[in-house]
């Protein structure tokens, strides 16, 4: 069925709330929405602010089908990864962002650097500080120079969450509440020389993705990439490192060329890795990034001077939730994820009507259900994730081992 390939992870949701009766009415529901993102000059100045700016870019277009539209020094250049020296307008045409106003009536607006809302449209201000971020419907105040770029991205990540949960869900508080969120405590900061990174959907790439652009402060000079995966067109939903391009080719291949660019040694794993017959070992710090129980179950299995892993939840109501874990720790991974793995055991319902509709076109109940058991999945909690991530990566003591959030109720 060929809509497994190509399906949005994000605008998924409206099938699995049964608020559609087709995947094209759930297309044009997403299509009527539009997002603007105002920027002030010298952003280039603050990595952060230039981090969360480049961030907005890249995952707002995937979720806002309507059109994102910016607003800003177009001829300003970036400074980061790989938008180096590049003009902002011509970064934001990459990303399919318009660079002229296309004049729509009430379109929620972001605005990156100094400014206050000038009606009563939906508006919200990014202010970023030293060690974390603020959200505002009123105001956006300039953001500390020493801003680490992880709270520019995890700022976009979360900005864009409260947007999509105002058009989406008309929550009444979204863009109408102040939100306030620091990063974890990280009192010994250092960079990983040596990285091997466990699975590159959606949040393995928004890890790299930030820890590209904060350079040579946290990329690593050597990266061992793991994933079996081939790049899809519903990769293209989710995924901050992947474009049209890469469709058909492997994960490792396409994200590894990424990475070479910026002069990053990378060692191409194409397997499933499986740990549960023989213990691995391996010195670097190891970052698992798979949707997979059985894999994180079986984790004291590799021996490592460090392992981080992060996951989010699956279906309509988890989709905002960000666990994390770091091991070696008091718990065991086995003890951690116990029991049948709940989402390989649940039934998959299709009995929404945009699910009875497709089953009705095609005949096809078993691609039906693959469809219906994809999990919702969206670029910017991706985002938000792997900017945590990428900050716990960095932290070299800690005597906390586990983090919590949901996006929305930050």
């Amino acid at each position: 069925m060929n809509l497994i390939e190509t399906l949005n992870r994000t605008i998924k949701i409206a099938m699995d709330e049964g608020r559609v009766g087709s995947y094209e009415e759930a297309q044009a529901l997403f299509g009527s929405f539009r997002l603007r993102i105002q920027v002030q000059s010298g952003f280039s100045k603050v990595p952060a602010i230039e981090a969360a700016i480049l961030t907005l870019l890249n995952a707002a277009p995937k979720t806002f089908l309507g059109g994102v539209e910016l607003s800003g020094p177009m001829h300003e250049r970036c400074t980061q990864a790989w938008f180096a020296d590049k003009a902002l307008g011509d970064v934001a045409e990459q990303f399919g962002v318009a660079t002229a106003p296309m004049d729509f009536a009430d379109v929620p607006t972001l605005q990156v650097g100094e400014g206050m809302a000038k009606d009563n449209a939906f508006w919200l201000g990014l202010s970023l500080y030293a060690d974390g971020f603020t959200l505002a419907p009123d105001v956006a105040n300039a953001s500390n120079l020493i801003s680490p770029v992880e709270v520019g991205v995890a700022a976009a990540g979360a900005a864009l969450n409260e947007v999509f949960q105002r058009v989406y869900r008309q929550a009444p508080l979204a863009g109408h509440r102040e939100i306030h969120w620091a990063l974890p405590s990280s009192p010994n900061l250092a960079c990983n020389k040596n990285l091997w990174l466990i699975g590159l959907g959606h949040l393995g790439q928004a890890f790299l993705w930030t820890q590209a652009l904060a350079d040579n402060q946290q990329l690593p000079s050597s990266i061992r990439l793991t994933d079996y995966d081939v790049v899809s067109w519903s990769s293209l939903s989710t995924g901050l490192l992947v474009t049209q391009k890469d469709v058909g080719r492997s994960k490792v291949d396409a994200i590894a060329e990424r990475l070479e660019s910026l002069d990053v040694q990378v060692q191409r794993d194409y397997g499933r890795l499986d740990l549960t017959d023989a213990v691995q070992s391996t010195e670097d710090l190891v970052i698992v990034a798979v949707d997979n129980v059985a894999l994180r179950r079986s984790l004291d299995q590799l021996k490592a001077n460090r392992i981080l892993e992060a996951g989010i939840g699956d279906g309509v109501d988890a989709f905002t939730r960000i666990q994390l874990h770091d091991f070696p720790s008091s718990r065991k991974a086995r003890d951690i994820w116990i029991g049948n793995d709940a989402r390989a055991a649940r039934a998959v319902d299709i009995s929404q009507p945009a699910y009875q509709a497709l089953l009705a076109e095609s005949g096809d109940e078993c691609g039906t259900a693959l469809v219906a058991g994809r999990s919702v999945a969206t670029p910017f909690v991706g985002a938000f994730a792997g900017a945590l991530l990428s900050r716990l990566a960095t932290n070299q003591s800690s005597s906390v081992h586990a983090w919590s959030y949901d996006v929305s109720s930050l």
